[in-house]
């Protein structure tokens, strides 16, 4: 009937865990695609057209892994607090 409520299934939503797995796969996902199209970049630009040594940019390289990690971490400590509050 419609007056009835709807069933406690239905009501919560997704498994959290289940969210949180598949945010946590697109961002890693999206960070990989990031890292790649990076490091393209610095070896084209660096290392082929400007002729810096390897030795010379692989900080940077290095520093841009450090830094992407960020939009990993993030999204999906706030996802799962708000799922698990």
């Amino acid at each position: 009937m419609s007056g009835e409520p709807a069933s406690d299934d239905a009501a919560r939503g997704p498994n959290p865990v289940t969210v949180v797995g598949i945010v946590f796969a697109t961002i890693v996902s999206l960070t990989v695609v990031a890292y790649t199209v990076t490091v393209s970049a610095v070896n084209l630009l660096a290392v082929e057209v400007l002729a810096y040594p390897v030795s010379g940019v692989a900080p940077f390289i290095v520093i841009t892994g450090a830094i992407l990690t960020i939009p990993i971490m993030i999204p999906t400590a706030l996802i799962s607090m708000k799922r698990l509050s």
